[in-house]
């Protein structure tokens, strides 16, 4: 989710806000809640990531979209299969640990994905080797899917995790770490993975048959991200790193540039962020590198109100629903079809989109150029035959039903629809 931010321009200096959130995503509510219920109020990103904080990452997840950071996951190393969810960055989609640790060696990699020159864009896990070459079989490609400034921004931000953040019981005495803490909401999975220049290494705690909440386990306590995993992290890193020899000695990572910064204020509108006009009501402030962020301008309107949608309704129910916007209803006419209905609302203009309050939203609807067909259920046959004739409309029997002997029991077409001079109408009268 960092890197995605990146990509879009986004500085880690963006302030949100870290509180209980709910985030509405296609007919229903999302809430978010930080671990152990502990909210910070105004936080930037840098902060947010220290401190592993929910409420924050859900926000940003609205604010790069769910498929981006999908798109950013496939690029930097995960190849299975994700979901856009909202909380794809807050562990809703599976991934193990090989393509974890992969994805990662990507930001200590200065933003270079390596693949294989055999397997291509797949992490191995490379258990036996047989034969003998006096070249490597499968050798490292380098594909760039990050800038460096990019990369060492996120790397950056990761080693804050260590330095005073969740993860500090992963920290190494002798050189940096970059890395992050992960703790799903049942305590059922604890992750830490993290990184040096030469080494990424990925640590996954839990059940391996089952999915079981860890609740006490660590000495009576929770496993979290930043007990068993950073743990082990610590003890297996600094073992590798020193029988790596030389290779393995202390470095340290690259310092991203400094870069200027503009704050500029934006809105999700129409399925992406655009640049406020002024009028937009759910904005926020975004910190973006000065040659990034929004090109559009939202087309925001003055106590603007959606446009609902009314076609199909009766004039009563469209005009009550356009009045509690509220936008004022105009009516316009054109000619009925025979035995069409006359109170059904048949256009409307705009048909979506928003408007300012009480702005006119035109109603079409059908006005009958003969009249509308009488009622005459309940009717004697004879009244109702002569009520028929009077508005030059032609009476005919279809059948017979139980009833009051002469009384007319049913109608087609039904009464109040259009009519045209000669149409039949056909009755069911009551034999008695």
């Amino acid at each position: 989710m960092l890197a995605t931010a990146l990509r879009q321009g986004i500085s880690p200096a963006t302030t949100l806000t870290s509180h209980p959130v709910s985030i509405y995503i296609g007919g229903r509510y999302w809430s978010v809640h930080n671990y152990e219920g502990e909210y910070l109020g105004p936080i930037n990103l840098a902060s947010a990531t220290t401190y592993s904080d929910n409420s924050v990452f859900a926000q940003l997840t609205k604010l790069v979209g769910p498929a981006n950071v999908v798109r950013t996951a496939h690029d930097v190393g995960i190849t299975g299969h994700l979901q856009p969810y909202f909380a794809i960055g807050l562990g809703a989609e599976p991934v193990n640990p090989l393509e974890m640790a992969r994805a990662y060696a990507t930001f200590a990699n200065d933003g270079q994905r390596v693949d294989g020159s055999i397997f291509g864009n797949s992490a191995r896990a490379i258990t036996t080797i047989t034969g003998c070459h006096s070249e490597p079989v499968n050798k490292p490609m380098a594909k760039r899917v990050l800038t460096p400034a990019q990369s060492e921004t996120v790397t950056q931000l990761l080693q804050g995790v260590v330095t005073s953040g969740t993860g500090k019981a992963a920290a190494l005495p002798d050189r940096p770490v970059a890395g992050k803490t992960g703790t799903t909401e049942n305590y059922g999975d604890a992750w830490f993975v993290g990184y040096t220049p030469q080494l990424a290494v990925a640590v996954w705690v839990g059940y391996p048959t089952k999915l079981k909440p860890m609740l006490t386990e660590f000495h009576g306590q929770p496993v979290a991200g930043g007990t068993f995993p950073a743990l082990i992290w610590k003890t297996f890193a600094g073992s590798a790193l020193k029988a790596m020899g030389p290779a393995g000695a202390p470095q340290t990572f690259a310092y991203p540039p400094s870069l200027y910064t503009a704050a500029r204020r934006v809105t999700f509108r129409d399925g992406s962020i655009q640049l406020d006009n002024g009028y937009c009501r759910d904005t926020m402030e975004v910190v973006y590198f000065s040659t990034s962020g929004p090109r559009r301008t939202a087309n925001c309107k003055l106590n603007e109100v959606e446009v609902p949608r009314v076609v199909g309704q009766t004039l009563a129910a469209a005009e009550s629903r356009l009045q509690g916007q509220p936008l004022t209803p105009q009516l316009v006419y054109k000619p009925a079809l025979p035995k069409q209905r006359v109170d059904i609302v048949l256009q409307q203009y705009p048909a979506k989109g928003r408007l300012s309050s009480f702005d006119r939203v035109t109603l079409v609807l059908a006005k009958p150029i003969h009249g509308v067909v009488p009622k005459v259920v309940g009717l004697s046959m004879r009244d109702a035959r002569a009520k028929l004739l009077r508005v030059q409309l032609s009476p005919r029997v279809r059948g017979l039903s139980d009833g009051k002997s002469g009384r007319v029991t049913a109608q087609s077409p039904p009464p109040g629809v259009a009519a045209e001079p000669g149409m039949a109408v056909r009755l069911v009268v009551a034999r008695g």
